[in-house]
Order: C-alpha cells, then structure tokens, then sequence
C-alpha cells in the first residue's frame, strides 16, 4: 500500500489552527511572518498540504460532512440506541445549539489556500502553477460545501443575498466580512475551479486535485446553480471525464483482483465492488482507477485530522466498533434494491451480510435498519500482511461513476430524456440492478438510481437540495418530512459567529 504522507511539518501550524471552531472566521493568526517567509517551492508546498489537512479533518470531509450529507436527507438514520447525531437528524439545531464544526473548518482551508495563491515571493514555474492550481480547487470545494449548506439554493428563488462570505485575501485578524450574495460565490467557486482545471493538469497521485476532480466539481456546480448554459458545461464536462475512464479501463497492475474505473459498462463482479469498500485489503482498495480523489488516512496524519476512536466513519458505520456505531440505512430504501443480485447490496435480499449491507436486529429499531459496511475499521496494507490497523482506510471523496449521473441529469435539462434514460438504465444493468420502465419520473428515477450508489457517501440531501426536493423519510423518524422552503436546509451560523462579526447576517428565520 503506498501511503502519500502529506508533509507533517506543514500539520503542525493546523494543530495550532484547530481549536478555532468557536471563533469560526476570528482565526487564530497564523505565524506573523508566513506571507514573507514562504520563499521556496517547499514552503509553499507545506502550506498547501496545510490546507489539505484541514479540509480533511474529522470536522469536515474527514468524517462529519459526509456523514451530515447522509442523515439529513432519506435513506440513513441515526438509531435511537446510540443517539450520536439524533439532534442533527431530528433537523433539531439552531444558532444556539448544533452540532455543525465544519464552518471554521473549511475557512481554515480557505486561509491556508489564499496565502498560496496570493504568494508573489516564489518564482512562477510549472510546480508553482500546480501548487497554486490544486490551492484554487480546494478553496472551490471549501466555498461550495459552504454555500451548499449555509446558503439557498441558487434556483429556489428567494434570499439569494445569504450567501457566505468571501475572503480571498490573506489572513487578517481585523476583518469582518458580511455576506456576499449567492450568484457572487458562485462565480468564484467557477472561476477557481476553471483557472486550477488548466493549472494541474500534470496532477495524477488520488490524494491530490487535479484537472479531473475540478471537471466533476465543475460538473456538480453547473447543475446547482443552472444558469443559461450551465447544463451544457455539465454535459460537457462529465462526457470528457466518462470518455477519459473508458480509455483508461484495464485489469489493474497493482492487484489482479483490482480493474479500472466503474464507470464503464464491462462486467464488474459484487466481489470487486466491495472490495473497494469493505475488503480488508488496502492495496485493492487504494489508489484504485475508479476513485479520483480520496482522503489520504495514516497513523501519522489522523492525529492532526483528528480520526480516531472518537471521530472517524468507521466508528459510526462499522459493525467493528461496539460503541459509537449509530448510523444505518433504513429498511426501505434496502428493500428498494428488490430481490436482484445488485451489486452495491451484495448477498441477497434475505441474507446481504457478505456484501455491503449487514442485518441488525440488535437494535431497538422499528423496523430494524440495516447496517453500512463501506468504511471497515480495521484494515491491513497488502494481502500478506497477518496485522490490522484501525482507521487507515483512504476515505473516498469524488469518484468517475458520478460523472454518469451528472451527465444524465444535463441531458434531462436539455430535453434528452429518452438518452438520459438509456444510459440510466446502462447504469443500472451494469450494477444488476433494476431498471426503469419510463422517463415520467426522469429526476426522481435519476436521483433514486444515484442514492444506490452514493449512499454512505455524503451526496443525499444535497442531491435533493439542488432540486428544491423535500425530504420524505419512510421510518425511524420523528421529523419525517422537511419541506424544501423550510428554513432548516440552510444551516444556521453559530450565535458566537454573529457576535463576533457585526456585519454577518444570521439566515431569515433563525433570529
């Protein structure tokens, strides 16, 4: 297994940097003579991994943003036995009380990526403008997930001046930014995306961004904000990355057990697929075709990132951990698989436990939920190797598949529904799954098919909020509907960040 160890020197300055969660944009200053020190390609690589560990934190992408993106839509719930994240699930937060760290968290990001775009000591070369490239995507995806959360949809039509802020200079104790409007953010999670696209084209380990992960959050952004043109761009964008996996398809040289990306039609084995889950082998299951950007988890990083025993998806998710798993996917959305051999379920119907679905009747649950086995708790390095080491599974972020679905959904919105169909059918018959009989429901169909295999993955309720779709949980709930014009699909801003900054507006209703 080869582990690319993001420089620890750089962790050191985001320790220091971590305990800002209260302060959210009142950072904790970082050294008074960074702007002026950081001379070297070196340097600035340091402070660019500085940013990768921040947005890869148990408080962000490290755990807490994918598990938020599940429980606040319709197909996971937390069970009442461990009620870890029942109040976030039960919609019960506001500015007072929540449970949302990530807000600080992602402005860390935003920091750390603003001093390497804005460093003007370092001689301009190709590494500069692929540091400064992969810097502009993690600011894009740092903006996006904020304005995604704290923010309207772009097409719902209304309070469309609360946005998050913008803060693209370099760090400033004194600043107190207000919010910028939404369609203001959007342009720049655009332009950040599109100038690193060109900039890091020579980007090509999984735990760094590239040109390819700029291209699906392109993609992703175009179908959210779904201005003139966009669905366009998103066609555009996830054909090249489908044609790009397509030509790259082969048996693995890494592991014989391994293929390429998932994303074409040749047969894939439920074996293969879970494996890339659950397997306990990591050689089969890192820095694997299929993935383009995934979390890169070591004994060394996690304790900066903070993933550990207290803090990481496994311990939610596993049936390993025997105190903190809390999180299933509710028995309605498993039977959806129906009695076909899918893939993304594995095993049967009946009996699913060799696959990716675990029964579980020793919860209190009713009905009883299924258990999610895509994050294992213990794993080891390579097939020969006789120990396991506790949450060092690279955690999946972006992956070729989904590049499928933001395809269909574009030629949904260009009136291709017979062509969105097809393909999602394709999709499906590639997973043995079921298909679907008509384009009546095209979005619905397409977003259902998607939930299969996102699911534990941190996409549902943003999926439905891009949409102005209401949630509608079948069980397990006492809050079981949320209406799409209801205030809690735009998270509140901590009260601390409201008092600490004169000129932040808190979301109408909130107050």
């Amino acid at each position: 297994m080869k582990k690319y160890i993001l420089i620890i020197s750089a962790a050191l300055a985001l320790i220091n940097l971590n305990s800002c969660s209260e302060n959210e944009l009142e950072l904790l200053p970082l050294s008074a003579d960074y702007n002026e020190t950081i001379t070297t390609e070196d340097k600035l690589q340091k402070m660019l991994n500085g940013a990768y560990y921040s947005i890869g934190s148990s408080s962000a992408f490290g755990s807490d943003l994918l598990v938020f993106g599940d429980i606040l839509g319709d197909k996971i719930y937390n069970t009442t036995s461990r009620a870890l994240f029942i109040q976030s699930y039960e919609y019960n937060y506001n500015p007072n009380q929540n449970q949302f760290n990530f807000y600080g968290t992602l402005y860390q990001t935003i920091v750390s990526s603003n001093i390497v775009i804005n460093n003007t000591l370092v001689k301009e070369s190709n590494v500069t403008r692929r540091i400064k490239g992969e810097a502009k995507i993690l600011r894009a995806l740092a903006y996006f997930t904020l304005v995604n959360y704290y923010s309207p949809s772009p097409t719902s039509g209304v309070n469309q001046e609360y946005g998050v802020p913008l803060v693209l200079g370099n760090y400033d104790v004194t600043i107190q930014p207000a919010r910028a409007s939404v369609a203001d953010v959007y342009n720049q999670i655009i332009k950040d995306l599109t100038e690193g696209m060109n900039q890091t084209s020579n980007t090509t380990t999984k735990v760094t961004l590239g040109a390819d992960a700029a291209k699906l959050l392109l993609s992703r952004v175009y179908l959210t904000r779904r201005a003139a043109g966009d669905a366009e761009l998103a066609l555009q964008y996830s054909t090249e990355l489908i044609n790009k996996a397509v030509s790259i398809y082969k048996e693995d040289p890494i592991s014989p057990n391994r293929t390429g990306p998932f994303i074409t039609s040749k047969d894939i084995s439920a074996t293969l697929y879970t494996n890339y889950f659950r397997g306990q082998n990591d050689d089969e299951s890192e820095n694997h075709p299929e993935t383009i950007w995934e979390l890169d988890l070591n004994t060394l990083s996690n304790d900066v990132l903070g993933i550990g025993s207290n803090g990481a998806l496994p311990v939610y998710y596993s049936l390993g951990d025997n105190t903190r798993r809390s999180l299933l996917a509710n028995k309605t959305f498993f039977d959806s698989f129906g009695s076909f051999v899918d893939i993304r379920r594995g095993g049967t119907a009946a009996s699913p436990n060799n696959g990716l679905f675990s029964n579980a009747a020793v919860t209190p649950d009713t009905p009883a939920g299924l258990w999610v086995n895509k994050y294992p708790r213990g794993t080891r390095e390579n097939a020969t190797s006789t120990s396991l080491v506790n949450f060092v599974r690279n955690i999946k972020i972006l992956r070729y598949s989904e590049a499928y679905f933001s395809r269909m959904e574009a030629l949904r919105l260009l009136g291709q529904e017979s062509l969105a169909l097809t393909e999602l059918n394709a999709f499906a018959t590639s997973r043995k799954g079921l298909t679907y009989t008509s384009n009546t429901d095209l979005l619905t169909n397409i977003l259902t098919e998607k939930a299969k295999e996102f699911y534990g993955e941190g996409q549902r309720f943003l999926d439905l909020k891009r949409y102005n779709l209401p949630v509608n949980r079948p069980s397990n709930c006492t809050t079981c509907e949320l209406q799409a014009t209801d205030k809690r699909f735009v998270l509140p801003l901590s009260q601390n960040a409201i008092n600490q900054n004169v000129n932040l507006k808190q979301y109408p209703g909130y107050q």
